[in-house]
């Protein structure tokens, strides 16, 4: 049976009934996770209103553009015949994470406060060799930019943060529990921040 024809007397899970009716944010959407997150979504979770998706804005192709080119991506080809209307509960929010504050216009802003009930933040760069100027904006600047913008939702439910993949390497066991940053991470935001490109280069091997 197709999900858009789910029946009001079908009991739906405890999961199914946490994101049934909720409007949803997305960063990352438009990678390899981003993607099966959505599949997962429409395939699993009937009900779901709206999901915002921040988008980057590439030069040759403007965000509506890039996330039509995502679908077309044979992953989604079970979601379309499950949701074949899945594109009206798809809202592309432009946005940028490596400009202050997600690169989000007021408007925006304004509709996602209003309007988001679970975020999903999965946007980083996973280069094992990245700047450390942009690997600081993408992984730790604009996670705290999301928690800060999280903070003003006023119907949020849950905000989870899928971390890169080397997050806590140093550890052999991995519990689920708040760990202590290495270095104050305000100092070192801001030393990404202010100090030239070379003296950065030269320090991230140390």
């Amino acid at each position: 049976m197709y999900i858009e024809d789910v029946l009001i007397d079908e009991k739906l899970t405890e999961l199914q009934n946490f994101y049934y009716g909720q409007n949803i944010l997305i960063t990352g959407g438009t990678g390899f996770l981003g993607k099966i997150l959505l599949n997962k979504l429409f395939t699993a979770c009937p009900g779901i209103d709206q999901i915002y998706m921040l988008v980057r804005q590439k030069k040759n192709s403007n965000v509506t553009k890039r996330l039509e080119e995502i679908f077309n991506d044979p992953i989604f080809d079970t979601m379309k015949m499950m949701k074949p209307k899945f594109r009206h509960h798809i809202i592309s929010i432009p946005g940028d994470c490596m400009l202050p504050d997600l690169g989000l216009s007021h408007e925006d802003r304004r509709i996602l406060i209003e309007n988001v009930n679970i975020v999903f933040h999965m946007a980083a760069t996973v280069r094992f060799d990245e700047k450390l100027k942009i690997a600081m904006q993408i992984n730790a600047t604009a996670a705290r930019d999301i928690m800060l913008l999280c903070n003003e939702m006023k119907n949020l439910k849950s905000c989870l943060h899928v971390s890169t993949a080397y997050s806590y390497c140093p550890q052999a066991r991995i519990e689920e529990k708040f760990y202590a940053a290495p270095r104050n991470t305000k100092n070192l935001i801001l030393l990404t921040e202010c100090a030239p490109d070379k003296l950065l280069d030269s320090m991230t091997p140390v």
